[in-house]
């Protein structure tokens, strides 16, 4: 048998029906409003599916619903899915003007692809929905300037097989834009003085996310941000440039996982 549904998703799943059935819209008539098929909404209403953040939001406005209340049913169920550090970051992720983003081990989980988070999150689908909903920071207006390192050993390490892993590294290149800088640091080159971090700019101050082997850290402290700025400027400059990282991904895309 599967894990029954957690208490935020039968609470906002209660919360669509009572207010789709006060509109007097039936199933199929507020899937026209979406639009979607009504078996979506039949799965959303019986706690059968966990609809994305943009779903809710447009059975909200279909409804008319006042204040937000099914968004923020909806943002009870995120917390309640996930750990309270990363929440914690999350906030702040989604605050900052500038995201600074080295990776050792796994693609950046802004960029991931879908399949290719899947197989790093073993299948939880939930947890898969709530990494693509992070990715509306790609087109926020306006966006956030984000700049990421990563190892050359994270193209090479096969998660999910050569179709994901191709997919991913086209990933890497297709997303690169005035906003989005991706760089490679070579592995015999990387000073390897940390493991994974980022560093968030917010309203002119800085907070660090620092991954560890039992969980993320959040922090604002100044010493701990001068050394992750020191690490952050060390591997820029062990890194290749924008277009060589590029020519590098594309490369490796194709000689390795085709």
């Amino acid at each position: 048998m599967g894990n029954p549904p957690s208490p935020a998703l039968i609470k906002l799943a209660a919360a669509i029906r009572r207010n789709r059935k006060r509109t007097g819209y039936t199933q199929v008539e507020l899937a026209k409003e979406i639009p979607c098929s009504d078996k979506t909404i039949s799965a959303i209403e019986t706690g059968r599916e966990r609809p994305s953040r943009e779903m809710v939001a447009a059975i909200e406005r279909a409804l008319q619903t006042s204040d937000g209340a099914l968004v923020d049913l909806f943002d009870l169920l995120e917390q309640e899915s996930l750990p309270r550090w990363i929440r914690d970051w999350l906030i702040e992720e989604r605050r900052a003007s500038r995201l600074r983003s080295f990776q050792l081990a796994i693609m950046p989980g802004l960029l991931q692809t879908e399949d290719y988070a899947r197989v790093l999150l073993g299948g939880n689908e939930a947890a898969v929905q709530t990494r693509m909903e992070r990715q509306a920071l790609l087109s926020a207006d306006p966006p956030p300037k984000l700049h990421f390192v990563i190892d050359e050993a994270v193209l090479y390490r096969d998660k999910g097989g050569p179709k994901v892993m191709h997919e991913q590294l086209l990933r890497l290149v297709d997303s690169v834009s005035e906003h989005v800088t991706v760089q490679v640091v070579p592995s015999d080159a990387s000073p390897r003085l940390s493991g994974a971090f980022t560093i968030g700019t917010i309203d002119g101050s800085e907070v660090g996310y620092i991954d560890t082997a039992v969980r993320g850290i959040v922090t604002g402290n100044h010493e701990d941000i001068a050394a992750l700025e020191d690490v952050w400027e060390t591997i820029r400059t062990h890194a290749l440039s924008q277009r060589e990282s590029l020519d590098f991904i594309r490369r490796t895309a194709e000689e390795r996982w085709t």
